[in-house]
């Protein structure tokens, strides 16, 4: 059984025809050394989540963890005794970059990262993008938004408000990048979307247009037909796929910081545990790939697009 297959990759169907955006995080993830090997598996995960959202955050970051859910089971067992050691299930606690300095995750993290890179076979990658972009789909920020805000009106495909129309379309142009790459015909797919505002129910919006619109995202970049896709938000106090999202959320939080002190310049001060995440950021597992990759807004208004050399800034 064969883990990892080596670059250089190829999205086929990639022309002049898609957005900015996606040639160039496309031609990116093109250039990864290497992505995991999916051949085998049945099924595929698809765990995402967002940081960068606060005040005073120069980045936006977006973190998804593509993995196999046929071997998923061991990880699941082994969190599930962590929780249990260190008191994480009485009270119920998550596993979040926020709550990093709480003492049971404190003590629990070195062990879950070992954990994540020694049994979950997949790829964790960030999206970082400069808040100086103002919008990824057009030079204007509101006419490109409301352009596509129009889109989805005239198409059912919801009543989406700008920013949240630009972020479900970065957010679904990502994702559907890379399963063009690691997955295959057949496989059944289910994408867990932390709680966020591209998949809330409202009155004239609700999940489906979400799963809407990544379905026609993914279709622009390969022409795998699924046998079951499906979607979710999180399951209440269920560890195992809670902590397999804790992974996005880790990854989102701590490149959001490592961006804030090494590219804006600014202050930042890791703790102990957040230094600890940073150099798991910048350390390659024998089953989990990591991959980081911002938009940085140029001196000259274009957009820099390339890898985050964790490494070489722990």
């Amino acid at each position: 059984m064969s883990i990892f297959k080596n670059g250089p990759f190829k999205v086929t169907k990639l022309s002049d025809d898609h957005p900015l955006y996606g040639r160039l995080l496309a031609r990116e993830v093109e250039k990864l050394a290497s992505l995991p090997d999916f051949s085998d598996d049945k099924g595929l995960f698809i765990l995402s989540d967002f940081g960068g959202e606060h005040k005073g955050a120069d980045f936006t970051t977006y973190s998804f963890l593509i993995c196999s859910a046929d071997k998923r089971v061991v990880f699941e067992e082994k969190t599930k005794q962590l929780r249990a050691k260190n008191g994480l299930n009485d009270p119920w606690k998550e596993f979040g970059f926020k709550d990093l300095g709480y003492g049971p995750i404190s003590r629990s993290l070195d062990e879950f990262l070992s954990l994540a890179d020694n049994f979950i076979h997949g790829i964790l990658v960030t999206v970082s993008i400069d808040q100086r972009i103002q919008s990824l789909f057009g030079l204007d920020k509101k006419e490109a938004q409301n352009q596509i805000v129009e889109l989805f009106r005239s198409n059912d495909l919801g009543e989406w408000k700008g920013k949240e129309s630009e972020k479900v379309l970065r957010v679904c142009h990502a994702i559907s990048i890379l399963m063009s790459l690691v997955a295959f015909s057949g496989q059944k797919i289910l994408w867990l979307c932390d709680h966020d505002s591209i998949n809330v129910d409202g009155k004239k919006r609700d999940f489906t247009h979400t799963q809407k619109i990544f379905g026609h995202c993914l279709s622009m970049y390969s022409d795998n037909l699924y046998e079951i896709y499906g979607f979710a938000k999180p399951f209440e106090k269920d560890a195992g796929t809670t902590d397999l999202l804790s992974l996005a959320d880790f990854s989102a939080g701590i490149i959001q910081e490592i961006l804030q002190s090494e590219v804006a310049k600014k202050n930042v001060q890791l703790s102990d545990e957040k230094a600890k995440l940073a150099k798991w950021m910048g350390t390659d597992s024998s089953f989990l790939t990591k991959a980081n990759l911002v938009f940085i807004k140029q001196d000259d208004g274009d957009w820099g697009v390339g890898s985050v050399d964790i490494q070489a800034k722990i």
